[in-house]
């Protein structure tokens, strides 16, 4: 049954003309293009909607629901049903289209199979196309490539004798293209008395002259006894090729395909639902067709499959083609062919291409899947490991692979083997997949089996590894390692190649990004930056919209197309703002940008050292500006392997991975419509479907299953097709309509006024130009003209007025060069075919030398005015107003348009001047070939940065080192500052009156103790509130705030009378929060009442500001003399912290006579101020490199008095013995000397005759036992015994090794039978 006959059978007889075919009628035609559009997808509830909705109105030819899918499940099966269902090792359950059916999809459809390049070219003009690169042309091996070609009805292979025309003898080695003919890589022979001999150097041969294949020699040949001289007769041995008795007849040829796989959510929404999916592109067409959607061919998702799991059934699906080729009907050749497909390259993520090389990936130790860079953060910290990141290291091998992961597998088989293990895995960075469950499961079962239970004894490691071993070769079944390492023409580590969206766009200009935009904040420039983004030229950028005030307003969540954007004109938005480093990075980032979207390349060899150069600029910047990002981001790193993968695979578009995360989009399309329970085998149904109806309505042939014949569509149906715009973008075919050049666009019409009649364009003469009125010198033209307002360029593009072009230099006579020039006016004639439509145009003047600062051309817009004709714009380039030679500010405005309308808001541009001097922007993407035609070399020549890499690098490196020290020294002194301040806090909710450790029962009462103060008296009152409250019976130690006490706030008083505070040193309340209040003012206590009884702790209460009274020389001078005496007599003064009563009488004594009214100055004979001791500080904190927080806590401490310095000084003293005894246990408990002294201690305890060994409570008696000895058995100090958590430690130690003692000493002692050998499954 036909396909008509089936569509009559669903439907009935058609009730239009049959040239409708395969549809009945044109309302199934018509529908069935609806519903299968990948852009377009409806539930089921929306189809039966639509359907009753087109009856009810009185459509003709309206099918039913289900009618329609009856035809199409039958329409699926006579063009092919690709959907199958794999069952994974792990049980794992998904569907995937066939790779046979998609490649045969291209083969049987006219206008994918005359776009199929099935050999490599030799290409003399450059490279853009992955059949030119050295890839396919050089390095695959012979065994994937096409292994033959028919020349006039003959069949010749590889490796087998060709006579050629001029009896030449030829063995071909590989096919390939030149100057538009096929030729043959091989070696000639010559005849000898003893036979052919075959030369060692290979040649070229143009296939035009095979002349006789291999059956034909054989048989001319057979009578002779040898045909090969013996140094050749090994070349005897592969003739006839093993495909030729294979093929039968029929032509084999080998497409490579691009297979990507990637992690997308299978909901529209926010909620995350992973679904790993598989899709596919055959690399034998042109770059320009791999980017249309139609031609992304979808293989696999499931969202319990592993990657490597769909994977491995590509792979599987790949080697049965190469035992058993496909066939396919070739609809060029009108005959059926086999081919057999092999795997070009694998693009993707870096995560995911980590995966398929059984990398460990960017987040290891060696993070590269490409070589073996890498090590740990102090190696990568070292000036060898550091200038090791900036190239690619030794090139990882699949054969050292593979080693490695067999390695982990028998390590995994031995007792104990987890840490070597994981130190195995990270120190080669090889982690395989497949491997990895299994290795789990060893590990785990190992420590089963060390384990002793109530049924068995532990066993020993012989038997553990003997168990393990059997373990594995259970699994030799099922796969154990990737399947990507034994594919033929694949080397994962070189074919999976550098990706420009996650590596460069997401990676190296996200990086800059971030930075430029912190230092703008931090510098305030910030907003002069957005403003200079809003009024850049977007003109020559074929880019939608700059979209300023979103990228700046999102700074932190842009994606890849606004990165794009970024990398074009950031050098001109920040110019000025930032200084010359960042500046020129941002210029090698442009350029580096250019680079890697070039689409054409002329010198392979040459660009590759330009790209290299470049990137190697890009990651100096960074070592430059931010060292730690070279050992933080890895992705600097992988960058720099994209110029080997350019020469391997042709221009870095070619293994971009935009077009497949774009085609993500049309997935979830078809995942949501899915009723989630099988998610796999609905969506693989629904692009089978697509991809079906596409075939059959484009013209592609399919074979009719009762005749045998390949039939196709009706014209009728491929002429809907081609008519019908709207059905051939709902079926994903983009109708291709490219501009014509010369082509005017007129200006817009004003809007009609009610009444009147409708306007019309102006006509204009000569007189009435603008060119006219400006430059009156000029010829006049003769003719009538319209005004347009745009012009199509050679290229297609669309030049508006005001754009700089570039033009054809015919126009200024055939010794010219092309010129830039900026467009006037257009005029559009009247009358065509009387008088020519005119381009008026401005010529640029090119400066001799680029621009100072941004290192591009430069151009004047002082030139004559001429008129050329249209067809004389050659493209559109993008240049920038020169805004720091016309000296330009951020001081102009302009209102925001809002729904098509002009709002009262307002955002700040920049206000150009009137220079003339504009910046070429050779960081355009776009027309960047003819921009390079255009401008001299010298004007493109760029210097290096750097001129000693070296010293760069180690420079960085040290940078790198001190930035790690300074983190760390940081973040100890936030723990000591941290632990400061809760022993503050603490000691002021505490009740204790004693806040020096002073107290009636250490110091004694006397009177001299006090400088002759009579016991009871009070002691002399200063006439200043900072001294008001020493020595006050009554007066209370003013206790800090706490963290959530406001300032000025008062708590619960005690009994004594209030004595006020003393102000600030500067007279002001000190701010909450700052350093000073933490570290000054939280440590100013009031010692009073010392002879008599405790003072009491108590808020302070509210500050009055008050002005201090004067001093009197005499009494301060006393006060000096006494103070520094009394510091002489530094031998009371235990400076380990242990104070005398005798020196610590003495230093309050110091310390009372030392207070002075605030704000007074020191006597004239003392020279050493408040402000000396605070600037000889800051001279200090300077000299040894201290951060900014770290010279406000100097200085605060700088302002105590000297007790309280020594406290202070004591206090950290002892912070510092208790954090390095902290951190002592834990380093001292993993010690092999800890655990040899603890076995022997255990041991010593059970051998012992009055220890009872075997009881109930042993553990906690013998822990108790060392308790009590800690330090004479095990060497730990008995300090640390007081903190429970260093404690635990070693009570965990101990009972481990107590318990593997008694279980070996009971396994020898007792012999019952619960100890014999239980095998354990």
């Amino acid at each position: 049954m036909t396909a008509q006959d089936l569509s009559e059978s669903h439907f009935g007889g058609p009730s239009t003309k049959s040239d409708i075919f395969p549809y009945p009628n044109r309302g199934v035609m018509k529908t069935d293009i609806l519903f299968s559009s990948p852009m377009i997808r409806f539930s089921r509830s929306q189809k039966e909607a639509i359907l009753a909705w087109g009856r009810d109105m009185g459509a003709k030819d309206v099918p039913s629901l289900y009618g329609l899918e009856n035809f199409q499940t039958s329409a699926l099966h006579a063009v092919g049903d690709p959907t199958e269902k794999v069952e994974a090792s792990s049980g794992n359950i998904f569907y995937m289209n066939s790779i046979y059916q998609a490649l045969a999809h291209d083969y049987s459809h006219p206008e994918a199979r005359t776009k199929m390049r099935l050999y490599p070219e030799f290409s003399e003009t450059g490279i853009e196309e992955v059949w030119q690169a050295s890839k396919w042309l050089v390095d695959a091996p012979d065994s994937v490539l096409t292994p033959m070609t028919r020349i006039n009805g003959k069949d010749y292979f590889v490796n087998e004798l060709v006579l050629c025309t001029d009896n030449l003898w030829f063995v071909p080695t590989r096919f390939f293209e030149f100057r538009g003919a096929l030729w043959a890589k091989g070696r000639r022979a010559v005849e000898t008395e003893h036979g052919l001999l075959v030369a060692e150097e290979p040649s070229v041969q143009p296939c035009s002259t095979f002349h006789r294949p291999w059956p034909e020699v054989q048989a001319c040949l057979s009578d002779l006894p040898c045909i090969f001289a013996p140094p050749s007769q090994h070349f005897a041995q592969n003739m006839p090729h093993p495909d030729r008795q294979l093929a039968g007849g029929l032509e084999i040829e080998c497409p490579p395909i691009i297979v990507f796989v990637d992690d997308v959510s299978g909901n529209t929404s926010k909620q995350w639902n992973v679904h790993y999916s598989a899709y596919m592109s055959n690399a034998t067409l042109p770059r320009a067709d791999l980017e249309k959607s139609a031609n992304v061919h979808f293989i696999a998702t499931s969202p319990h499959a592993s990657p490597m799991e769909i994977i491995r059934a590509i792979c599987e699906a790949v080697r049965k083609g190469s035992t058993t080729p496909f066939k396919v009907w070739d609809s060029v050749k009108k005959r059926h062919i086999l081919f057999r497909p092999w795997i070009l390259f694998l693009p993707g993520d870096n995560p995911m291409q980590a995966e398929m090389c059984s990398h460990i990936g960017l987040k290891g130790n060696h993070f590269c899947r490409m070589c073996h860079c890498g090590g740990d953060q102090k190696y990568k910290a070292s000036d060898e490991g550091f200038t090791s990141l900036m190239t690619p290291g030794r090139a990882r091998s699949v054969s050292e692979t593979r080693e490695a992961i067999t390695s982990q597998l028998v390590m995994a088989t031995h007792a104990a083997a987890e840490k070597p293990l994981k130190a195995a895995i990270s120190a080669s960075g090889v982690k395989d997949s497949f491997a990895t469950p299994l290795l789990n499961l060893l590990i785990a079962k190992g420590k089963i089996l060390r384990r002793a239970t109530p049924t068995r004894k532990a066993l020993n490691p012989e038997l553990v590894n003997k168990q393990l071993y059997d373990k594995l070769m259970k699994n030799t079944g099922k796969p154990m390692c990737n399947p990507l390492l034994d594919m033929d023409g694949l080397n994962v580590h070189l074919d999976t190649p550098v990706e420009a969206l996650h590596t460069h766009l997401l990676g190296v200009v996200k990086y800059f990004w971030a930075q430029t935009v912190w230092i703008l904040e931090k510098k305030g420039r910030f907003a002069d930056f957005q403003a200079r983004l809003n009024s850049l030229s977007r003109i020559g950028l074929k880019v939608p919209n700059i979209m300023a005030d979103y990228m700046c307003r999102y700074r932190g969540s842009l994606i890849g197309k606004h990165f794009k954007t970024i990398s074009q004109i950031m050098a001109f938005a920040v110019c000025g703002l930032v200084d010359e480093v960042m500046q020129n990075a941002w210029l090698a980032i442009g350029r580096l940008t250019v680079l890697i979207w070039e689409t054409k390349i002329t010198d392979i060899k040459a660009f590759a050292k330009e790209l290299r150069e470049v990137i190697e600029e890009t990651i100096d910047f960074a070592a430059s500006l931010s060292p730690g990002l070279l050992t933080e981001k890895n992705k600097f790193h992988i960058l720099a392997h994209l110029p080997d993968h350019v020469e391997r695979f042709g221009p870095a578009l070619l293994f971009s991975t935009e077009r497949y995360e774009s085609f993500n989009h049309i997935f979830r399309l078809c995942s949501i419509h899915s009723n989630r329970q099988a998610p796999s085998r609905d969506i693989a149904r629904t692009f089978a479907n697509q991809e079906r109806c596409r075939h059959m309505v484009t013209g592609g042939y399919w074979q009719d299953k009762t005749s045998g014949d390949w039939v196709r569509a009706s014209s009728a149906v491929l002429q809907h097709i081609a008519n019908n715009p709207i059905d051939a973008r709902l079926i994903g075919i983009l109708p291709e309509k490219s501009p014509i050049p010369g082509d005017m666009t007129l200006l817009p019409l004003p809007p009609r006024v009610r009444g009147r009649p409708p306007p019309q364009h102006p006509v204009i003469s000569w007189a009435q130009t603008e060119s006219a009125r400006l430059q009156p010198s000029i010829p006049s033209l003769p003719g009538r003209w319209h005004p347009a307002g745009s012009v199509i360029a050679l290229n297609g593009d669309s030049a508006p007025v005001g754009a700089e072009v570039i033009v054809r230099s015919d126009a200024m006579g055939p010794s010219a060069l092309n010129s830039f020039a900026s467009i006037v006016e257009v005029l559009l004639s009247t009358s065509p075919s009387t008088s020519p439509s005119w381009v008026i145009v401005r010529d640029s003047i090119l400066s001799p030398e680029t621009h100072s600062d941004l290192k591009m051309p430069v151009i004047n817009r002082t030139g004559s005015l001429r008129a050329v004709r249209p067809e004389d714009i050659i493209c559109v380039i993008n240049v920038q107003h020169d805004c720091i030679t016309g000296r330009c500010t951020s001081s102009g405005t302009e209102h925001i348009r809002q729904e098509r309308e002009q709002s009262i808001r307002t955002r700040q541009v920049v206000k150009h001047t009137a220079s003339t001097f504009f910046v070429i922007n050779v960081t355009s993407l776009h027309n960047q070939r003819h921009l390079r035609n255009t401008l001299p070399p010298r004007l493109l020549k760029q210097n290096p940065f750097f001129e000693d890499r070296s010293r760069l690098h180690l420079r960085a490196a040290q940078s790198l080192r001190d930035t790690k020290l300074q983190k760390k020294l940081a973040r100890e002194a936030q723990v000591r500052r941290n632990a400061e301040l809760a022993l503050r806090n603490s000691v002021a909710n505490s009740s204790h009156a004693d806040f020096l450790g002073i107290s009636t029962e250490s110091v004694g009462t006397t009177g001299d103790e006090f400088g002759g103060t009579a016991p009871g008296s009070h002691m002399p009152v200063p006439s200043c509130h900072a001294c008001s409250s020493i020595g006050h019976p009554d007066s209370s130690i003013s206790a800090p705030r706490g963290p959530r006490q406001k300032k000025g706030a008062r708590a619960t008083r005690s009994a004594a009378p209030w004595v006020p505070p003393a102000p600030a040193m500067n007279g002001d309340e000190p701010r909450e929060g700052r350093r000073s209040e933490s570290s000054s003012s939280r440590r100013a206590v009031t010692i009073s009442n010392m002879g008599t009884a405790p003072s009491t702790i108590s808020p302070a209460p509210p500050r009055k500001r008050k002005r201090p009274a004067r001093a009197d020389p005499e009494s301060s001078a006393a006060r000096e003399a006494l103070f520094r005496g009394s510091l002489q007599n530094h031998q009371e003064i235990d400076l380990n912290g242990d104070v005398t009563p005798q020196g610590l009488t003495a230093m309050i004594g110091i310390y009372m006579r030392h207070q002075r009214p605030c704000g007074m100055m020191e006597p004239s004979g003392n020279t050493h101020t408040r402000e000396i001791y605070q600037e000889f500080a800051r001279t200090q904190s300077r000299k040894y490199g201290l951060s900014g927080a770290q010279v406000t806590e100097v200085l605060a401490f700088s302002e105590l008095s000297p007790v309280m310095m020594l406290i202070d000084l004591k206090i950290h003293q002892i912070r510092t013995e208790n954090d390095f005894l902290h951190r002592f246990i834990r380093v001292f408990v993993r010690h092999p000397d800890f655990g040899t002294h603890l076995r022997h201690s255990v041991a010593a305890a059970l051998l012992a005759p009055r220890i009872p060994a075997y009881v109930d409570g042993l553990n906690g008696q013998f822990t108790a036992y060392l308790e009590d000895n800690a330090e004479a058995l095990l060497g730990i100090p008995e300090s640390q015994k007081s903190d429970p958590a260093d404690w635990s430690l070693v009570k965990t130690a101990i009972g481990i090794e107590l318990a593997n003692q008694r279980s070996g000493m009971r396994a020898k002692v007792c012999p019952c039978p619960l100890n014999h050998t239980v095998p354990v499954s």
